[in-house]
């Protein structure tokens, strides 16, 4: 099974949203209490030329944000890494295309958006993303 078609097959058995956007994939998954997180899947390689995909989800903008704090929180995440994208705050998670299965698949993104969600929450007060 090709990615995407896990991708989809999780999206269409979750209820979630999936559109493809300048080479990515959103998806936007309710986060409950009528907040949503959009999670971003595009692909990439790793030094081994394999294939990988990233998961990222925007929190904010980096902006006057305590980076210690975000690393020390790396620490304790169990989905996700802090990262800076294009001036914003983000969780980022890779998968090797090649391994994809579809439970991983769903667990990554979304525990990766209940995260993400999260920290928009408590460090914005915002459902911007």
């Amino acid at each position: 099974m090709r990615f995407r078609e896990i991708v989809d097959s999780i999206a269409k058995a979750c209820g979630w949203q999936v559109t493809a956007e300048g080479g990515a994939l959103s998806i936007e998954v309710p986060t409950g209490n009528g907040r949503s997180q959009v999670v971003l899947i595009t692909e990439d390689q790793d030094i081994a030329d394999q294939q990988i995909v990233r998961y990222w989800s925007v929190i904010g903008p980096a902006d006057d944000i305590e980076f210690r704090r975000c690393l020390e929180e790396n620490a304790r995440l169990c989905y996700g890494a802090f990262a800076l994208k294009e001036e914003q705050l983000v969780l980022m998670d890779t998968q090797l295309v090649q391994d994809a299965d579809p439970m991983e698949v769903g667990a990554a993104i979304g525990n990766l958006a209940a995260y993400a969600d999260r920290y928009e929450r408590d460090l914005f007060g915002v459902d911007k993303h």
